[in-house]
Formats: C-alpha cells, sequence, structure tokens
C-alpha cells in the first residue's frame, strides 16, 4: 500500500494510463478534463461539478431519457396488456352464466307443463334440485315452497362451479296456466272452395298441437239420408253430438281432449259418396293438463230461407262456467259466402268451407270465450253471396275440468 501521507499525494487516478503521462512525478494531478479541455473545462465547472455546454449532449442525453421512458411504457403495457384479457373474461362468463340461468326458467316453465306440474307439491317434489348441462356451463333450479314460498330458483354457472348469476320468479305457478281458452287453429277436407265427395273424409290435423287441446270436428254431408260417425278415430276418443238434419243437409258435430299422439289422421264416414266436408277446430286451454267436458248443453234446429240481408241467427245460451268457450255452427246444401258476425264473437278458421262438388254445400262457425258465467247474447251471421238458402244450425259450450 501506498503511502499517501509522506507524498502527500492521493492515489493514482485511473485516467493516468490514457490521459496523463506524467502522473506518479507528485504533486496534485491535474483533472483530466482540464488537460483536454483546458478553456472550455475550467469554464464549464463550478464547484467541482461538470456542466455541459455542448447542446450536441444534451440532445443524446435527452435522447437515452427518451429511450428509458419507452422502454418503461413498453415493460408496462407488456404486464397490463395480458391482465386485461384476463379481466375481460369475467363479463363474458357472466352474461353466459345470465343466460344460462335465464334457460333454466324456460325449461322449468316447459317441463312443468307437459308432465302437469301445477300445484305447489308438485313443483317441490319434481322441480327442486334439477340441474341441466348447457354448452360450458349448466343450470341449477331451485324450488322449495316451504322456505322461500312459490319462487323458482334459477342459477347458471360458466364455467362449471365459476362465475354464477341467479334468477328469481315470483308467483311461479302463475307461468303455469293461459289467462284464457285460446283459439290455436283449425283444418279441413277439402279447403273452402274445392271438391270432396270421399265418402270417408279424413283431415290432417293442425301441426303442434299440445295435448289437452279441444278438438271440435264437424262433418257436413248433403244427402237425404244416413246418420255420420267417426270412421278412423286417430287415437283420440271422440263424443259424438246429436246430428241435426234438413234437407239435403246432414251435419254433425265430434269433440275429444287431444291426447297428445295422433295414430292416424281422423276420419268420419258420411254415408255415401256425396258432397262431404269435414271441418276441425282446435282450442287451447288455460290449465293443459285439463279434461274437456259440456258446460251447456248441445242446441241444434233447422232454419228457413231467410229474406234480404239473409241474416241468420242463433239463439244464445247461458254457460255454468267462468271461461266457458260458446262454439257456433250454421251449414246449408249452397255454396254461400258469410259474413257480418255479431261483435263480441270471433271465426275460427276460414270465413266459410264451401264444397263445390256436384250441387255444392258451405257451413261456416263462432265462437266466444265467457270470462264470466251467464248469457252468450244471440249470434248471427250474413249469406252475403248466393243467399236466401235453408239450412241447420247449433250451438253449444264447453268447459275444462
Amino acid at each position: 500500500m501506498r503511502n499517501t501521507a509522506e507524498t502527500n499525494n492521493p492515489p493514482s487516478s485511473p485516467f493516468s494510463v490514457f490521459f496523463l503521462p506524467e502522473a506518479g512525478k507528485g504533486g496534485i494531478i491535474t483533472s483530466p478534463f482540464d488537460r483536454l479541455f483546458p478553456a472550455k473545462g475550467r469554464q464549464g465547472r463550478s464547484g467541482g461539478i461538470l456542466v455541459l455546454t455542448n447542446s450536441k449532449g444534451i440532445s443524446v442525453l435527452f435522447l437515452i431519457v427518451a429511450m428509458l421512458l419507452m422502454m418503461t411504457i413498453g415493460y408496462v403495457l407488456s404486464y397490463l396488456i395480458p391482465t386485461k384479457q384476463k379481466s375481460v373474461l369475467f363479463p363474458i362468463y357472466s352474461n353466459q352464466a345470465f343466460f344460462i340461468a335465464q334457460s333454466g326458467v324456460e325449461f322449468a316453465v316447459r317441463y312443468a307443463i307437459d308432465n302437469c306440474w301445477t300445484t305447489t307439491t308438485e313443483l317441490n317434489d319434481n322441480l327442486n334440485g334439477t340441474t341441466k348441462n348447457l354448452g360450458s356451463g349448466r343450470f341449477g333450479l331451485t324450488y322449495n315452497f316451504a322456505t322461500y314460498g312459490d319462487k323458482l330458483i334459477s342459477v347458471g354457472e360458466v364455467p362449471v362451479n365459476t362465475e354464477r348469476r341467479k334468477i328469481v320468479v315470483s308467483n311461479f305457478t302463475s307461468f303455469l296456466t293461459r289467462l284464457a281458452i285460446t283459439y290455436f287453429n283449425s283444418a279441413s277436407t277439402p279447403a273452402d272452395n274445392e271438391t270432396n265427395n270421399n265418402r270417408y273424409t279424413a283431415v290432417t290435423p293442425p301441426g303442434s298441437m299440445q295435448k289437452g287441446d279441444l278438438i271440435l270436428m264437424i262433418g257436413q254431408a248433403r244427402a237425404s239420408s244416413g246418420t255420420l260417425a267417426i270412421y278412423n278415430a286417430g287415437g283420440q276418443s271422440w263424443t259424438p253430438e246429436t246430428q241435426q238434419n234438413q234437407t239435403n243437409c246432414r251435419v254433425r258435430l265430434f269433440w275429444c281432449t287431444f291426447n297428445g299422439t295422433w295414430s292416424a289422421n281422423p276420419s268420419v264416414d258420411l254415408g255415401g259418396n256425396n258432397n262431404n266436408t269435414v271441418v276441425m277446430h282446435v282450442f287451447r286451454p288455460i290449465n293443459p293438463c285439463s279434461v274437456w267436458a259440456v258446460d251447456v248443453a248441445q242446441v241444434s234446429n233447422n232454419f228457413s230461407a231467410p229474406s234480404s240481408p239473409y241474416t241468420v241467427t242463433i239463439s244464445g245460451i247461458s254457460t255454468n262456467t267462468d271461461g266457458a268457450l260458446v262454439f257456433a255452427a250454421w251449414a246449408t246444401a249452397d255454396d254461400n259466402t258469410w259474413g257480418s258476425l255479431t261483435g263480441g264473437w270471433s271465426t275460427p278458421g276460414s270465413a266459410q268451407y264451401r264444397n263445390t262438388f256436384g250441387q255444392d254445400a258451405s257451413q261456416t262457425h263462432a265462437y266466444k270465450v265467457m270470462a264470466t258465467a251467464g248469457a252468450s247474447g244471440n249470434v248471427s251471421k250474413n249469406q252475403t253471396a248466393n243467399g236466401g238458402d235453408a239450412g241447420a244450425r247449433l250451438i253449444i259450450a264447453f268447459k275444462e275440468t
């Protein structure tokens, strides 16, 4: 070790090898900056601190700082972007879970209706605890009347056991019934203003029928004799009403509660190969698990040829049950068109069903849903074309049980 006390000199500068050939000769060593920049070096120093006055040097310094700043920003962004991508999954899964929970509610309603579970006990025993996988998640259903009352709780999870959304449906049993009996659809053989003379006339039922639907089938034969009867039941249990006979116009109503399955297209034996027509109307109940019954027995009779404006009126009936369905029908031995229906009543299917085979025939119908039991009021229609024909008419009411 060098004895700096004896020489009274500091250790040699590390720059002496390159810049100070006289280093080590003793005395105070001149700063390398004084050697390199004798004038500017002394002018640019203050208190031992080098002050840069060259603008080129400052630009380089700023460039270095800017590069460091950009590197820092790049590093921060490289950290934040993957984090953001991961956080985006949360709202995606959350939305998926919500829609799966909503699907659970729709499943519960349809599942309960299809199985006729309309009471709180039935729902508690059969719906509570049901889970179903759906896509990348699943839903779970809770219906516990003792704990939550009449509430359905549907919880959606995506993926399973992670993101969860819950939907609560209050008064759940109210969603399992309709507000009123509704008209669904119609079918006929033949279609309006076409021909048919098949003795065993079949009808292709409307699609998408549901178990519990009320089916009304009206057979008409332009004949002076013969009894109309079901030929092929199509897997249903039909009830025939009293046949109404008028000269060359024989009409009979058949009805049943649809059991959910057709074994074949139903058909009616119309007694001969005459001008034959079969019309089917379908009505949907409030409760799909109901069974249909007659509320007011059929009243039928013949009517004489009306005078202009050729109005034919059917006397009303008084229903016994709230929400009953009243149905009326007119039939003639001519290809009449019909219109001017009494207000408050509706026409199911076509305005009329004309059969132009041979000497023609026609029938038309109307219905009214009675929210409150009572008088239905009279119902009228006009023969708007080829008017002035006699015929047969009927009226009847149905209820759910």
